[in-house]
């Protein structure tokens, strides 16, 4: 959708402290090929801090910084792509009577659409603020924990992806320091048993999540997957630049998802003609997969250290198992306030 006279108001994140992955090497927790391929050099790795606490976090501060009164936020939304802290719970719920207390005219919803879910709330969001004029603003946060033994970090996904911890938070509003230009998303639920291989259902939750197997067994009867792949993120990149108006090469950076250096070229660069320095890749080594933050933590980076400025664009490309992929445009036009 083309979004007009709607902007990124407030932008927070909140992330642990970074482990080298030196140390996992050393241990026979990662793999040193892999690590060789991949290029991260650290990820971030929570306490006891739970997904929703974190994105409380950086949702306060998202919020203040938009100047958005917590009473005229009309929607909350929270993603997330695996276990929030507690079973049979609205996370989204927490993080609301955190940051928006007393408002009870903005619902509360979760969006799990994996590691894309931030990316499909902003659309979520801005379509719910250009269907009222009188909205003010849309608050969504993401976040989450990769923890043993339900999630090997190193080794719970495929060999081109370690998992980080974290959270982040964005305010939409009606004013702000970056217009939101387009934002769209492209599905291909063909492909949604790839994370779920030939696992049954269960009667309640408690497995360990196995990834590489999943998708062993799901690759073993399919055809053509890395072309369906590399064809919705296609798909979904010139539906996002149709809609904004901007050509590839008026877009000064790229913020992809974390994933390790080698399918970050492969996958996401070469098929487009990127190069690496055109990306937020030297912010995401130091972070790994932070579910479906990347995108606005890389985006909090860029700004915050200045790599962009006033009059630059930005493209925020968000994939999730399922499988969607989202684009986002959006277009810095001042510096934020609270630099």
């Amino acid at each position: 959708m083309r979004c007009d006279d709607l902007y990124i108001a407030g932008l927070a994140r909140h992330l642990p402290a970074a482990v080298d992955v030196v140390g996992a090497v050393a241990e026979g927790r990662y793999d040193a090929a892999e690590q060789a391929a991949n290029g991260y050099v650290s990820v971030t790795v929570a306490g006891s801090q739970a997904p929703p606490e974190m994105a409380a976090r950086a949702g306060g501060v998202a919020l203040e910084r938009s100047g958005v009164p917590a009473g005229e936020v009309a929607l909350l939304l929270h993603a997330s792509a695996w276990f929030q802290g507690v079973d049979y719970w609205p996370a989204a719920s927490y993080v609301h009577r955190e940051v928006l207390g007393g408002n009870r005219r903005a619902p509360a919803l979760d969006v799990a659409q994996m590691c894309n879910g931030a990316l499909g709330a902003v659309e979520l969001g801005a379509s719910y603020l250009a269907a009222v004029a009188e909205r003010r603003g849309v608050l969504v946060t993401t976040a989450d924990r990769f923890v043993e033994p339900g999630f090997d970090r190193w080794r719970g996904d495929v060999g081109g992806i370690v998992y980080g911890d974290g959270a982040a938070a964005v305010v939409l509003a009606r004013e702000g320091f970056a217009r939101l230009l387009a934002v769209g998303t492209v599905v291909d639920t063909g492909l949604e048993a790839m994370y779920r291989g030939d696992v049954g259902f269960a009667g309640g939750p408690g497995r360990g999540v196995d990834i590489r197997a999943r998708r062993r067994a799901f690759m073993a009867g399919t055809e053509g997957v890395a072309d369906r792949t590399t064809a919705g993120l296609g798909e979904a990149i010139g539906l996002g630049l149709e809609e904004a108006g901007v050509g590839l090469g008026e877009v000064a950076r790229f913020v992809f998802p974390n994933v390790g250096l080698e399918t970050l070229r492969t996958r996401y660069l070469e098929p487009f003609g990127l190069k690496v320095e055109a990306t937020a890749w030297e912010w995401g080594r130091r972070t790994g997969h932070v579910g479906a933050a990347d995108q606005l933590t890389g985006l909090a980076e860029l700004v915050e250290s200045g790599v962009v400025g006033p009059g630059e664009r930005v493209m925020l490309v968000g994939i999730g198992a399922g499988f969607s992929w989202t684009c986002a445009v959006v277009e810095v036009t001042a510096r934020p306030g609270w630099l």
